[in-house]
């Protein structure tokens, strides 16, 4: 009975082995027959999302183009059909993906619709030629943020990713099924949700075309809200190609580095801070200075533009002809403790947090204890010496003026936005502080006002708007291989002058002059601001 019972047992067990084993090989054979086989469906990514980033009217500002994509069943006959459409030359990779068993995904001419063949628009992340580039960064091969918003809200923007697939119906030895048609699934694909700017995308649209028109090769612009100070356009170029960033790694004119979060040497336009910080102090525009061509501190000779001079010339006249010995003479009689405190209340020398974590150079303001002797005085009087600022900081000294003297620290972050398309949560301002009196940059922007209408600004004057600013060409340090130095143009501004809404820094790199290079673009600005609004 022993006996009978063990090899009963013994039967059983091979049985349950040879069973065992077989449906190990069934579904060993599963596997290989298609990678992306999930039960008795075949899908293939046909697309993926991130994130939207939108501008301050909730214009998208990424994932605003779409291409067409085909998918095609696992089968040569379905790829014969779909030939007629196919963009992709590399017709023999899409042969070995069907001929594998697996959903072969490209691009599309034209549209096709059958069962085994079928095209879909496909959203693209980033445009031909973006805008705000800079600012909006890129995301690597792994999804992931490079730079700038899409590194500084990679955690937002990659939860509100999502992916379009393309599935078919098959057995359970992974083969198509008879009449099994082509269909498209979503998860998550193209959700709204993801975070809100500050940037007005047609401000930024008219910003970039100014920079290319007038051929500033190397440089940057910004537009600020004098109100806010809220950041409504910014541009550098040269710019990168967010869908090829390997592409400009080695291109001249280092493309990645913007330039409007850059300090640079700020020349005459740091004149409407002399100013100011006289006006503050007591000193009326009526003081006066006879300029014979140099102003002289001990052995250093501080020349003017104007090799035979100005003669004699009050406030006004000065900013308006941009004469450097008279705001040498007004920033010495000044005094350097009330020319440094202005600067550094209207944030020179300070970072500025952009968005969370996403923070810009602070450039160099040099303190009142480092100003040891007149020549360091008189050369930060007309924006020379050691002072660096950026144009984005220059902007935000402009938005004060016109904004009666209150400074407030630009910012860029507007909102996070939720699956439905709200907001959720907005961010703060940051904290406004007086700069000035009211009084003061009142009279600040008269002077700069008579500048545009009257001075070496007359190049900046818009057609139909009124408005206010201030030229510099500033010596940089900087020198080229035959031994030339390299000068930095600018012109700073705001308009309307009479109700200021926009102040404008413009930069270029290696110039002639801001009144010849900068000034034209920030009257293209303005003009076409106008008409837009």
């Amino acid at each position: 009975m022993g006996k009978r019972v063990v090899v009963l047992f013994t039967l059983f067990c091979l049985c349950m082995g040879s069973l065992s084993m077989r449906m190990l090989a069934i579904s060993a054979d599963s596997a290989v027959s298609s990678g992306a086989q999930s039960g008795n469906t075949l899908s293939a990514v046909v697309g993926e999302t991130r994130g939207y980033i939108y501008d301050v009217n909730g214009e998208p500002l990424v994932n605003c183009e779409t291409t067409l994509a085909v998918a095609i069943q696992p089968d040569v006959q379905a790829l014969n059909a779909a030939g007629a459409v196919l963009q992709s030359e590399d017709k023999d990779a899409l042969f070995e993906t069907v001929s594998d068993g697996k959903i072969a995904v490209a691009e599309a001419a034209a549209p096709l619709q059958t069962a085994n063949v079928k095209t879909v628009n496909r959203v693209e992340r980033y445009q031909t030629n973006g805008l705000a580039v800079h600012l909006i960064g890129y995301i690597n091969s792994d999804g992931d943020g490079v730079c700038g918003i899409e590194k500084y809200y990679d955690t937002i923007l990659k939860n509100a990713s999502g992916v379009l697939k393309a599935r078919c119906g098959v057995d359970a030895m992974g083969r198509l099924l008879d009449g099994a048609a082509l269909e498209f699934t979503q998860e998550n694909y193209n959700s709204p949700a993801g975070v809100k700017l500050t940037l007005d995308r047609d401000i930024q649209k008219i910003v970039q075309e100014a920079l290319q028109k007038f051929e500033i090769g190397t440089g940057a612009a910004v537009v600020l809200d004098t109100a806010t100070s809220e950041i409504r356009a910014m541009a550098s170029v040269p710019a990168f190609d967010q869908n090829d960033p390997a592409a400009s790694l080695d291109a001249d004119g280092s493309p990645f580095l913007n330039r409007a979060i850059t300090p640079y040497s700020v020349g005459s336009v740091f004149k409407a801070v002399t100013a100011a910080a006289a006006i503050e102090n007591g000193l009326h525009e009526s003081f006066s200075y006879t300029c014979t061509g140099a102003y002289t501190l001990g052995e250093t000779v501080f020349n003017c533009h104007v090799r035979t001079g100005h003669g004699r010339q009050n406030l006004s006249e000065a900013m308006a002809n941009s004469c450097n010995p008279y705001f040498i003479d007004l920033a010495l009689h000044t005094g350097r403790e009330a020319l440094c405190t202005m600067a550094e209340n209207l944030g020179l020398g300070k970072k500025i947090e952009l968005a969370d974590g996403f923070y810009t150079k602070s450039g160099i303001m040099p303190t009142a204890f480092s100003l040891t002797s007149g020549q360091d005085i008189a050369n930060l009087a007309f924006g020379q010496g050691e002072l660096l600022a950026s144009p984005l900081q220059m902007a935000a000294v402009y938005a004060a003026i016109a904004n009666g003297g209150i400074y407030r620290a630009p910012s860029l972050m507007k909102a996070i936005i939720d699956a439905s398309g709200q907001e959720v949560q907005r961010a703060f301002l940051p904290t406004a502080r007086r700069a000035m009196s009211e009084e003061t940059a009142r009279r600040v922007g008269a002077l700069l006002n008579y500048s545009v209408e009257n001075g070496s600004g007359r190049h900046a004057k818009p057609a139909k708007v009124s408005a206010a600013g201030k030229t510099g060409t500033a010596q940089s340090g900087w020198f080229l291989e035959n031994g030339e130095e390299v000068t930095q143009s600018w012109f700073c501004g705001y308009f309307p002058y009479d109700a200021p809404r926009y102040a404008v820094a413009v930069l270029k790199e290696n110039g002639e002059g801001g009144s010849a290079d900068c000034a034209p673009v920030f009257q293209y600005i303005a003009n076409a601001v106008t008409e837009l609004q």
